[in-house]
């Protein structure tokens, strides 16, 4: 009987065993379909956009065979060969991320130290940038480190201020100086006191200064080939410091220190190259290109809602960067500094403990408050209570950052939580001072999922549109913004306008080609926050 009983209970244990492991596959498979449906969606939504910005069907089936065999045959090849070696594969993708965020880094500077004014941009860089530098060389003569943390962002703010203070006298002499003289000092001498850190750190303070010394002269030899060859030399000058000299480098280094992985740094010169070569063989033999959007006129021309083939969203395109970028400074250190404060110096208990508390569950439930909502607190408090003008830089950023600010917060109190106390009783244990402990432990522990909030928060405000058009960004505009206090627009209003175009060309033409560079930045800016992110995440 004992025996029926216990065979009877081992067939019930078992059929629910084979139940709930049915429904862990039956789950399983709902997941992995949902998955599915979701990236075939986006792809077939990718898909859409692209062929409407590039018009494919219009191109000979010749291109394609060319581009097949410049192109895409020998990118294939490399990529299969440095997959399987990953040395190869490694530096392949540093090679990549050198070569490309350097050409992203000189356009995007150049391009927004020539709207702002390269005087303008140099006298409060320079002022700026002066007394952080005395508080880092007072820091390394002492060693007594309490106030160095705090004195910086302090400075930094007295920087701004004699900065303003001061910009009547200075302007007036330092305009008198080329224009390539101000983007020597803004991005030269910075290139030079980086590569030759660099260089001293790894053989030696000689070595170094001859490396910075190096950049100084090639960007001087730069400057001059320009000015003897007639052309304007503040582009070139950007080009070598913000491309050759940090490409070089890291180039450079791979070669030398990596003798099995050097092959991968020929993986952006073959796509590159692949490029270059096909657009040489279609030119000389006259093969039909796709009729595409996505032009350089597109890219570097102003507004014409006349003509698509004449449409250029250029101004959009550098008032995105502007917006975005004031944005990210106004918005980051606030929301860092109040998760840092609410996780590490907020108490848990008391009066001021509860308000913290309250604060928290706020700020969450702000972080779902749709972005029209934020509009009509931009409004409100840039435009009615502040004075500002309508559209203005400022404006724009700041809404933006009130949008942002509660992502950015939750995100870092999350990281800050995910540090483990035995880190920081281990450092108090050491004699280290709360300052001490969340400056060299639990801030660098925290940069990677601090960055994970930063690329959503970006992610979100970039293809924003509900809160500029509440504060009346304008939709349209023929010139870059030249300063925080004038007009703007961003890329998102102008995909917006253009889509209630009446001609077919502009709703299935411009429209999808902005889109399309709408997307490469948000994923421009995106892979540099991730490639900062796992840089911190495997060195900690």
């Amino acid at each position: 009987m004992a025996t029926e009983e216990s065979t009877s209970d081992g067939l019930g244990r078992s059929t629910a065993l084979r139940l709930q492991h049915l429904k862990g596959r039956l789950f399983e498979v709902a997941l992995v379909a949902a998955t599915l449906v979701g990236i075939v969606s986006l792809l077939a939504l990718f898909a859409q956009i692209s062929i409407d910005a590039f018009q494919p069907g219009s191109a000979s089936p010749t291109w394609f065979l060319v581009y097949l065999g410049t192109l895409v045959a020998p990118t294939a090849a490399f990529t299969l060969y440095a997959r399987r070696r990953p040395a190869v594969r490694e530096t392949n993708a540093k090679a990549f991320a050198a070569v490309f965020g350097g050409l992203l880094l000189s356009f995007v500077t150049y391009a927004v130290v020539d709207s702002l004014s390269p005087y303008d941009v140099f006298t409060y860089v320079f002022f700026t940038s002066l007394p952080p530098a005395i508080v880092v060389a007072y820091d390394r003569t002492t060693d007594d480190r309490t106030f160095t943390g705090p004195a910086i962002p302090a400075s930094i703010v007295v920087g701004l201020a004699v900065a303003a203070l001061l910009y009547d006298v200075v302007r007036g002499p330092i305009g008198i100086a080329a224009e390539w003289i101000m983007y020597f000092g803004l991005v030269t001498v910075p290139a030079a006191l980086l590569i030759g850190t660099l260089t001293a750190s790894r053989r030696g303070r000689r070595s170094g200064v001859v490396a910075g010394g190096s950049v100084i002269v090639g960007g001087l030899a730069v400057a001059v080939a320009s000015i003897v060859t007639g052309t304007n030399a503040a582009f070139p000058v950007v080009l070598f410091s913000a491309f050759v000299v940090p490409t070089g480098y890291v180039l450079w280094r791979s070669v030398r220190t990596d003798p099995e992985g050097r092959v991968g740094v020929a993986g952006p010169f073959v796509l590159l190259g692949g490029t270059l070569l096909g657009a040489a063989v279609v030119g000389q033999f006259g093969i039909q290109n796709p009729d595409t959007f996505l032009t350089p006129t597109l890219l570097l021309e102003s507004w014409d809602g006349l003509r698509a083939n004449n449409a250029g969203v250029y101004p959009q395109i550098v008032g995105s960067i502007i917006i975005v970028g004031f944005m990210a400074v106004l918005a980051f250190p606030v929301g860092i500094g109040a998760a840092i404060y609410l996780e590490e110096y907020a108490p848990d208990s008391g009066l001021r403990g509860r308000l913290a508390t309250l604060l928290e569950i706020n700020i969450s439930n702000l972080a779902g408050v749709p972005s029209v909502v934020y509009g009509l607190l931009g409004l409100a408090l840039f435009r009615r209570t502040l004075g500002f003008g309508t559209g203005i830089v400022f404006s724009a950023a700041g809404t933006l950052g009130l949008l942002i600010l509660p992502i950015v917060i939750v995100s870092t109190q999350e990281a800050l939580r995910a540090v483990p106390d035995a880190l920081r009783q281990g450092s108090y244990g050491m004699g280290a001072s709360r300052w001490q402990t969340l400056r060299e432990v639990v801030l660098p522990e925290a940069i990677p999922g601090t960055l994970t909030g930063t690329i959503l928060a970006l992610a979100r405000a970039i293809g924003e549109t509900a809160p500029l058009v509440i504060i009346a960004v304008a939709t349209t505009k023929y010139s870059p913004p030249s300063g925080l206090f004038s007009s703007a627009t961003a890329l998102p209003l102008q995909i917006f306008a253009a889509s209630a175009n009446a001609k077919p060309e502009f709703r299935h033409g411009v429209v999808p080609a902005a889109a399309v560079v709408l997307l490469i930045l948000m994923l421009l800016m995106n892979a540099t926050a991730i490639v900062i992110r796992n840089k911190y995440g495997r060195e900690h």
